[in-house]
């Protein structure tokens, strides 16, 4: 089986990667498509700590093609990944709040292997691959008439996304919102804002490039700033008292002081991008004196088995449009090149093509 490995010096693709069947409870599932996040640079970049060789990859659609006992998915069935293993028992999963539930980061029990020998999974999925295998409570069924992209990229970026804005900050028309970082989470973000009826979305990015698709996504207003000290009174001229809500989507401790320093009374400070690890922030704690609030914000803070289906709902029926943000889809063999381009900054969001496309 092919699959994207990281061997902590070498990016590949791996022919020789084997992967068990499903066991109790787990579903084995051809992926179509996946989409790069950010995030899965982060393993080559140090920012986070990784076990290697590992196969990469987390948001995904694909088709289920066997069911372990007690699963109880059929084979046929078309679904899109979620990075949450939660229970479904404890007290948080019951309230409809999985993304905090103590059990959510227990890994499948190693579905990959290479020559007898473990190869791991990035963050419980390992989706770069043409097959794996995961738990159940990690896939959600999806509509066929949902285009692939755009159905991976609901698992992640724009679950989080609309989470964030919608749930987290519970964000309400006429409000202002600072976005910083213009990647698949940021202008899933402004989109949601936009969605949400925010009156004035400010987006900061240090590429220029980047206020296109912003504009188009629906940002009112676009700052390229030499370093984040800039951006708060950049944004208070803009928006004189500061934002209602500002989203950190790059993992920036330098952003995320900036978003909180550019909050108005009341505002609330949403975190989305990951930091490295170790991570620390320099906060004035008076800037929260005013009723400001800094909230984390795991996977939009949501039930995707909840949250997904309404935003597929929304794509069918032309409220909630996603195509601009598709800029590439390659096979796995052009994973190395579109790597290259995320990092440079020349897409939006780019796919690994598995198999045949909707």
């Amino acid at each position: 089986m092919r699959a994207l490995v990281w061997d902590g010096t070498d990016l590949h693709v791996d022919s020789t990667i084997e992967v068990r069947p499903p066991g109790p409870g787990e579903v084995a599932v051809d992926i179509t498509m996946a989409g790069l996040c950010h995030s899965d640079l982060s393993p080559m970049e140090g920012r986070i700590p990784q076990p290697t060789p590992v196969v990469l990859g987390h948001e995904a659609v694909g088709t289920v093609t066997a069911a372990g006992p007690g699963a109880g998915m059929p084979a046929g069935q078309r679904v899109v990944l979620t990075v949450l293993r939660s229970c479904g028992e404890c007290r948080h999963c019951r309230d409809g709040r999985p993304t905090v539930c103590p059990a959510s980061g227990r890994p499948v029990a190693a579905p990959f292997s290479r020559d007898g020998e473990v190869v791991h999974q990035f963050v419980k999925l390992g989706a770069f691959a043409e097959r794996i295998v995961v738990s159940r409570e990690q896939v959600i069924a999806m509509p066929a008439e949902v285009p692939d992209p755009v159905a991976a990229m609901l698992g992640c970026a724009t679950v989080t996304a609309f989470g964030a804005v919608e749930d987290r900050a519970r964000l309400r028309a006429g409000e202002s919102v600072l976005v910083t970082g213009a990647g698949g989470i940021g202008l899933n973000t402004v989109l949601a804002a936009r969605a949400a009826g925010a009156e004035r979305i400010v987006v900061v990015d240090r590429n220029p490039a980047k206020e296109r698709i912003a504009r188009t996504c629906g940002a009112t207003d676009f700052l390229v700033p030499d370093d984040p000290s800039g951006i708060a009174p950049a944004v208070r001229e803009l928006v004189p008292g500061g934002v209602d809500a500002a989203f950190e989507c790059v993992g920036h401790t330098g952003l995320l002081g900036a978003a909180i320093t550019s909050l108005a009374w009341g505002g609330r400070a949403v975190v989305l991008g990951l930091p490295p690890t170790g991570a620390a922030l320099d906060l004035v704690v008076r800037d929260l004196f005013h009723d400001k609030s800094l909230l984390g914000c795991r996977m939009g803070s949501v039930d995707p088995h909840r949250k997904l289906p309404d935003l597929a709902g929304r794509v069918l029926r032309g409220e909630l449009d996603l195509t601009p943000l598709v800029s590439a889809v390659v096979p796995l063999e052009g994973a190395a090149r579109l790597v290259d381009d995320l990092r440079d900054g020349r897409i939006d969001r780019g796919f690994l093509r598995f198999g045949s496309t909707s």
